[in-house]
């Protein structure tokens, strides 16, 4: 009968609300509700898109913090770099055109050796900052996946204790690049060597050939390899504050399975980096000439120094923003694939979700909720 109250349990007629207090019956469906989004990222495994999209909106979020700072560390780089060369070349020059004919075998021999110790010099500081500039973004990431947007300070606060272990695994990871590639080079270079003395020049340069391609192709595919395996160990340097080698055995595991995610994605944005920086730097070396051509039809010194000077600076500005971006999303990467492995593998979604609404109820929350005993 049409407004006839309905048993209790049994769902009101369609188009009424349920009455308040009145549980909902069993096998009425209801709405769906996505995770929530506290912060940066959905909590919930995350898509590529999820990846790709949040490195670069990691700049939008809080910008001064990680554009700032990698903007600072790109353009003392750049300046280390492009001073180091200046003053080689320089040095170079002046050595080499007042120096005799008969000490010049050893003076060119010793500017050599300086230019390798300063480019030495340079790109162990450059690595440093870089690494500095990963451990930055890491700990910005993981607590923008939970609201949370903190200043400078307080990101260098999170990375300050794990200073050493991160610059460590940074020196220990180079070096043991360096050594592989002489072992490797030092195989072909015997190898090579035998065959030749053995009365086979043309066999050395056919197998020489063969040899140095598998080797490359072999020594890439191991370098990939890797990187992908051990792509969480500056995250997990920071965020769960493991020491280096416990960091190494803990993103072995977490990669695993994932592999072919891990190393796809990272090299999907390497290649967005480099389109992008190319992009700004390829134009500015075509239409330079032009430039000037068209700026200085006269051809005179002075305004060609003026306008040779003007351009520099301007790709240097352009280069080094561009550089910049790339940089921050590069290092967001990594601790994003990291969180959605261990959403996964682990339900870091549904610990963050609790945690964000205990922290909303007012309840207490633990400070790192990245740590394996937190939660």
């Amino acid at each position: 009968m049409v407004g006839a109250p309905q048993p209790f349990g049994g769902p009101p007629p369609f188009g009424q609300p349920m009455p308040y207090g009145q549980p909902m019956p069993y096998g009425v469906p209801t709405a769906w509700t996505p995770p929530p989004k506290p912060g940066l990222i959905p909590l919930r495994p995350l898509s590529l898109g999820d990846v790709l999209g949040a490195s670069f909106q990691v700049l939008r979020r809080n910008p001064r913090p990680t554009f700032g700072f990698a903007l600072v560390v790109s353009l003392v780089v750049t300046l280390i770099v492009g001073g180091a060369s200046a003053l080689y070349f320089g040095f170079a020059l002046s050595r080499l055109s007042t120096s005799s004919s008969a000490d010049m075998d050893a003076i060119f021999l010793g500017t050599l050796l300086l230019a390798w110790l300063g480019l030495l010099v340079a790109l162990l500081i450059s690595v440093v900052l870089s690494t500095l500039v990963q451990g930055v973004i890491s700990v910005e990431v993981v607590r923008a996946a939970i609201g949370e947007k903190h200043t400078f300070r307080g990101l260098w606060r999170g990375v300050k204790g794990r200073l050493l272990a991160l610059i460590g695994w940074t020196l220990l990871l180079g070096a043991a690049a360096t050594i592989g590639t002489g072992i490797v080079i030092v195989v072909f270079g015997l190898i090579v060597a035998l065959i030749v003395a053995a009365g086979g020049e043309v066999a050395g340069a056919v197998v020489a050939i063969v040899l140095g391609l598998l080797l490359t192709a072999g020594a890439i595919a191991v370098a990939l390899w890797l990187w992908a395996k051990l792509a969480f160990v500056p995250v997990l340097i920071v965020v769960e504050r493991r020491r280096v080698f416990d960091a190494v055995r803990r993103s072995w595991t977490l990669t695993k399975g994932r592999f072919w995610r891990v190393l796809g994605t990272l090299l999907l944005m390497y290649g967005i980096a480099y389109v992008a920086q190319q992009l700004v730097s390829t134009p500015i070396v075509f239409l330079a000439p032009f430039l000037e051509t068209l700026i200085n039809p006269n051809a005179s010194t002075d305004a060609s120094l003026v306008l040779l000077v003007v351009i520099g600076v301007l790709a240097l500005g352009l280069v080094t923003i561009v550089t910049a971006v790339t940089m921050v999303a590069q290092a967001a990467t990594p601790p994003l694939l990291y969180l959605d492995a261990r959403m996964r593998a682990e339900g870091l979604d549904l610990q963050l979700q609790r945690l964000v609404e205990d922290r909303a109820a007012g309840r207490p929350v633990p400070e790192n909720p990245y740590l394996p005993y937190a939660g």
